[in-house]
């Protein structure tokens, strides 16, 4: 393992402290998209106006968080697995983009404590 693959004790705090007091939001779906509730504030999202699929890992002190990004023209909205309502959007965009799939779970079981993010689809 070379100095550039270790896992970064600094980064993992430092995303740890960034993470601390978020509170979990809520993916709610429809026929035509989602609603994604973080606090007070919703942003829908439309399959059909997606424009770009990211995916990713950050690592922290304690676990490996993966997440999800959407982006439309008008909205960018990232999704973590501790947000109610993550599986189920997991499934709804593997209906919807079938060929995610592989590269999505590629991403999870990536080496531990790496942080990851890549562009899963892109219209």
């Amino acid at each position: 393992m070379n100095a550039s693959s270790r896992p970064s004790l600094w980064r993992r705090i430092g995303n740890s402290w960034n993470a601390r007091g978020k509170k979990p939001g809520a993916v709610d779906l429809a026929a035509d998209g989602l609603v994604f509730t973080q606090g007070r504030h919703k942003t829908q999202i439309r399959w059909d106006e997606v424009t770009q699929i990211d995916a990713g890992v950050r690592d922290t002190l304690s676990i490996d968080l993966f997440f999800v990004v959407l982006q439309t023209p008008d909205a960018k909205v990232t999704i973590d697995e501790f947000d109610d309502g993550f599986r189920v959007l997991e499934q709804a965009i593997f209906e919807h983009w079938a060929d995610l799939r592989g590269r999505w779970v590629a991403l999870q079981c990536g080496p531990l404590h790496q942080p990851h993010f890549e562009t899963l689809w892109r219209r």
